[in-house]
């Protein structure tokens, strides 16, 4: 009978226990509250942003005929009119302009060599119509 009265009493405990132990609501929802971090960085105007994006299209020589250009130049520097020593200089700086700066700018220095009398007239017809061939926007 002892056994029985400690076993009524193990009962009566877990009963306790059981009444004891406090029900979560896992649904609650809870609030939390944010607070305004100072932001140390500087705001972004708009005259901070320098450059970038697409640049205007420009017409340039095409980098992918040089070698025909370089051919088709020699030939019409070949004229015995044109001093030697200028073939290479002319044939050079035409196609550094049209590649790097515009067309334009190798048509006017076609138009300096011209006025230079480096160049005949017709080489220098010829020499722009070559360069209008070649050409590209870019």
């Amino acid at each position: 009978m002892v056994d029985d009265d400690e076993e009524a009493e193990d009962d009566d405990a877990v009963v306790v226990k059981a009444k004891n132990k406090r029900v979560k609501n896992v649904f609650k929802e809870i609030e939390t509250k944010v607070e305004n971090k100072q932001d140390r960085r500087r705001g972004r105007r708009r005259m901070d942003k320098k450059g970038g994006g697409r640049q205007k299209q420009q017409k340039k020589l095409n980098r992918q005929k040089y070698l025909e250009y370089k051919y088709a130049a020699k030939a019409v520097l070949d004229h015995p009119s044109v001093p030697e020593e200028h073939r290479s200089n002319v044939l050079g700086q035409i196609w550094a302009k049209g590649e790097r700066q515009g067309v334009d700018d190798s048509f006017e220095f076609i138009e300096q060599k011209e006025a230079e009398l480096i160049l005949p007239a017709d080489v220098a017809d010829e020499l722009r119509n070559l360069v209008k061939q070649m050409t590209t926007r870019r």
